[in-house]
């Protein structure tokens, strides 16, 4: 698997908005109190002092951030900031053309300099030239920067150089005339696991989710391989978490440490492997356990869901007429019935009977045939019993669900839904990700993001595998819309 490929992956399986833990990412600031701290003493010494400043830590240590925050939280009416990076401009001549050409002076020299600090020091400006990536400095260029933070007076430049540790070589050579105090160094200090742990809760609240995505093993093993820089914390929290997925990625060796399982255990499972190899010889053999497809190879063909039938219409007492047949004749008087006895010479006539009048033909009412019902897209029709979009749309936003799967295969979705027959409370909803359809899978509902966390430990072991992960239904219901 390669890199961009797990990156994408894992970002879809976590539904993350981009990487968030990709290097300097545009608009992110953390600041632990210590950080706090040593940028509020940056700003006391500039104030008050006449020192080379001299800010060290290791690659990822987050002295950009720190330079970053120096320069924005200036005040502008006092303070100009001339900033540049000694990896594009690292000889004397280069970094002094630059520093005059950013600070507006007249001419590229050191006298020219001095007077356009002077010049703003009148108007009550300071002058700060700050210097990122110190460490890649040439000697001379180093030693214009030592000069010009020694100038005498209020108005000289306040320098600021941020490096690595092996900086302190290149300061040991420079001609300081002896002055003992001419450099002041502040080293960075790496998190401590609160900080870390507060550090990539932010980090992934930026990307659209939380620190919830992360058990607190993983959150120690990230800050123990990182050593609590947050460079490494980046590079420890995205492998944690693309190793979380599945096992054909690399799971950390601390990450996958469990208990160690004692000897009356071993024997027990020993045991059971008996029996179970003793019955499948006698034909008892126990059913293969259901396996859950998550995401098929092959383009899958989306079956669509058809709407749940409708009950026929209450039926309307029926009356047996035919109304093609031609109405019934009327019923013929009775024939006379005549007496054995002798035939009168003379009969008296026999009336004939008064003719019935024709029945009128009963014509029943039209029956009312009710509509046939819209049809129902797959996201809102019922899929097993599961939840759909319409349950998630009547909730509250404040509650949660325990999120289960997230594919873009419908079938992978269904089969996910029809093989958890031991788990209740599933839903079911499509939303759309990175502009694709998007088939999620979620559990249960609880009121708060704590006990939704605290569910996933009655789930089957199964279940718990896919590492579900609580989401609110405030989050869900924006997707549907």
């Amino acid at each position: 698997m390669s890199a961009l490929t797990g990156v994408e992956s894992y970002l879809e399986h976590y539904q993350l908005s981009h990487d968030p833990f990709a290097a300097r990412t545009p608009g992110f600031k953390f600041f632990t109190p210590k950080r706090k701290e040593v940028l509020a003493e940056l700003h006391h010494l500039a104030r008050y002092a006449s020192n080379l400043l001299v800010i060290t830590g290791p690659q990822g240590s987050g002295k950009t951030l720190l330079r970053q925050a120096l320069v924005a939280s200036c005040n502008k009416d006092t303070v100009q900031c001339v900033v540049m990076s000694a990896r594009e401009l690292s000889g004397e001549a280069q970094v002094l053309a630059s520093l005059c050409q950013a600070a507006e002076a007249g001419s590229q020299d050191i006298q020219a300099l001095l007077a356009r600090a002077e010049q703003l020091h009148q108007v009550g400006i300071q002058l700060y030239l700050v210097v990122d990536d110190a460490e890649k400095l040439d000697q001379q260029a180093l030693q214009l920067l030592a000069d010009l933070s020694q100038v005498a007076g209020k108005a000289a430049p306040r320098v600021f150089l941020f490096a690595e540790p092996a900086f302190e070589a290149a300061l040991a050579r420079l001609d300081t005339d002896g002055e003992p105090d001419w450099v002041r160094r502040i080293e960075l200090q790496p998190y401590e696991l609160d900080d870390t742990r507060d550090y990539l809760a932010q980090r992934l609240e930026s990307a659209g989710q939380g620190i919830e995505l992360l058990d607190d093993r993983q959150v120690l093993w990230i800050h123990e391989h990182s050593g609590g820089w947050p460079g490494a914390i980046n590079q420890a929290g995205r492998q944690a978490m693309m190793a979380a997925m599945g096992d054909e990625l690399e799971v950390p060796r601390a990450a996958r440490k469990g208990p160690v399982l004692p000897l009356r255990s071993l024997v027990a499972l020993v045991l059971v492997g008996l029996g179970v190899m003793f019955a499948w010889f006698m034909g008892d053999r126990p059913q293969e356990p259901s396996r859950t497809v998550l995401q098929l190879p092959d383009p899958v063909v989306e079956v669509e869901a058809r709407p749940t039938p409708t009950p026929p219409p209450a039926l309307i007492p029926s009356v047996e007429i035919d109304p093609v047949a031609e109405p019934s004749a009327p019923p013929s008087a009775p024939a006379p019935v005549v007496a054995e006895a002798e035939v009168a010479p003379v009969a008296e006539p026999v009336a004939e009977p008064e003719p019935i009048a024709e029945p009128t033909p009963v014509v029943p009412p039209p029956v009312a045939t009710a509509p046939a019902p819209a049809p129902v897209p797959p996201s809102e029709a019922a899929v097993g019993g599961a939840h759909t979009a319409a349950w998630y749309r009547q909730r509250q936003g404040s509650e949660y669900v325990l999120q289960l799967l997230g594919t873009r295969s419908r079938q992978a979705a269904l089969d996910f839904v029809a093989a958890q027959r031991g788990v209740s409370d599933l839903g079911y909803f499509e939303t759309r990700h990175e502009g694709q359809p998007w088939f999620v899978v979620t559990q249960g509902v609880y009121p708060g993001r704590q006990q939704a966390q605290q569910a996933v430990n009655g789930l089957p072991e199964s279940v718990r595998r896919q590492n579900p992960w609580p989401r609110s239904i405030a989050s869900i219901q924006q997707s549907l819309q």
